[in-house]
């Protein structure tokens, strides 16, 4: 088979300390392989001048935490100059750049490639269109969630860099069609975007075959009602939205149980609501899990809880559709698109602690609900989020672009 080849910048890649950070791109690398598309990554990591590099934060970004591709995946690491900051992200697509040119260039003589490919719009994007114009290749642009939905409002400079990057774009596809609506907005797409929902890992993903084993097997109790959540345990995700609508049903319902899989600055809040409650399982924190150990704890759960701020099309959303599970989530980003309200789950208002309890309360207590939302749910992710059927359309599209530069150029 004739492969396409794609040089996909990203900042965002498996390390050995975060082995899902960006993980979804990983995943959908593979699902474009089996249509003759093969992505080979160069992930920008930050750098900075001592002494930035002995705090926590910034030795995660140093040696001691090297990148760590999926199997079958290639990717070569640049360091750009990113300070600590909002306000220097107006600079750090230039500033990726700059700094992974050179290795892009190395790369594309040895191995050329057909085309580039950013995985969000700030940075990575803007840094694939100028490496794109020096490569003379084709760009296309992914905008996954808060690089459109949230930076961009924060500070103006940012929508201006979105503007004047999409203008470069040739090919622009949003992960949900709010976030296409999102791009259209802009005014500054030279085509109409392409939504693409990202593949998942269907073997892992799927309904589990004896749930009280896996239960077992995670130390859960083997009976009662557990609400799992799954990702960074950070205000933006709705972590104390979450703690306080969950505490009172804990102290009310003695078999309801929390899992919150992740970790991060937000998971004291929930070290003190389980402080709070006085049930040793009633809080349970398994932080940071190997993306091949994520599957069961959705398959041990009975419904998935995502309270978040703002979101793209989140991943793990599908992922739980994918296991049969009910969800209760905020009405943000693409979550509608996925979650059909009072049929595959229940949809809340951001940052509504009311709501959100509320909608956890009807899954601990409506059992018969939460089974068909449950059923519903699967029959839904199978029907209209297909990873290979999408994985197609992408596929076509970088094709298609790759012999429209081709036919320009010949």
């Amino acid at each position: 088979m004739k492969k396409l080849r794609i040089l996909t910048v990203s900042h965002m890649f498996p390390t050995a300390k975060s082995q899902r950070h960006g993980i979804f791109m990983c995943r959908e690398a593979r699902h474009l392989r089996r249509h003759g598309i093969e992505c080979d990554f160069l992930v920008g990591r930050p750098w900075a001048p001592w002494p930035l590099p002995l705090a926590g934060r910034w030795r995660d970004y140093g040696p001691g935490n090297p990148l760590a591709p999926p199997e079958g995946l290639r990717a070569r690491r640049v360091s750009y100059l990113r300070p600590p900051g909002f306000g220097f992200r107006r600079f750090e697509g230039a500033s990726l750049a700059f700094s992974a040119m050179a290795e892009a260039k190395r790369w594309h003589r040895a191995e050329p490639f057909d085309a580039v490919l950013g995985v969000s719009m700030l940075p990575d994007a803007e840094a694939a269109a100028i490496i794109g114009a020096k490569l003379g290749l084709p760009v296309a642009s992914l905008a996954v969630g808060s690089d459109v939905m949230v930076y961009p409002d924060r500070m103006p400079a940012l929508w201006s860099r979105l503007c004047h990057t999409l203008a470069r774009v040739d090919l622009p596809v949003g992960v949900s069609q709010s976030i296409c609506a999102r791009l259209g907005d802009t005014g500054a797409c030279r085509r109409k975007p392409l939504c693409v929902y990202l593949g998942r890992d269907g073997e892992q993903f799927q309904p589990a075959s004896n749930r009280a084993e896996i239960r077992a097997r995670l130390g859960w109790p083997a009976e009662g009602m557990v609400a799992v959540y799954v990702g960074g345990l950070v205000e933006s995700k709705g972590i104390s939205d979450l703690a306080a609508a969950c505490e009172p049903l804990l102290n009310q319902h003695d078999d309801f149980h929390l899992v919150c899989v992740g970790d991060g600055p937000s998971r004291s809040v929930l070290k003190e609501l389980s402080g709070r409650i006085m049930r040793n399982d009633a809080v349970i924190l398994p932080g940071q899990v190997a993306p091949e150990e994520v599957p069961r704890y959705l398959q041990g759960a009975d419904f998935l809880v995502l309270p978040s701020h703002s979101e793209g099309m989140p991943q793990v959303v599908l992922e739980a559709m994918d296991c049969g599970l009910s969800v209760v989530a905020t009405r943000v980003g693409g979550v509608p698109e996925a979650v059909i309200d009072g049929r595959t789950g229940l949809l809340v208002e951001a940052q509504d602690v009311q709501q959100l309890r509320s909608a956890i309360e009807r899954m601990i207590v409506d059992a018969p609900f939460r089974t068909a939302a449950g059923r519903l749910g699967l029959a839904r992710a199978k029907e209209v989020f297909d990873p290979d059927r999408n994985a197609r359309t992408f596929a076509d599209a970088l094709w298609s672009l790759s012999a429209e530069r081709k036919g320009i150029d010949g």
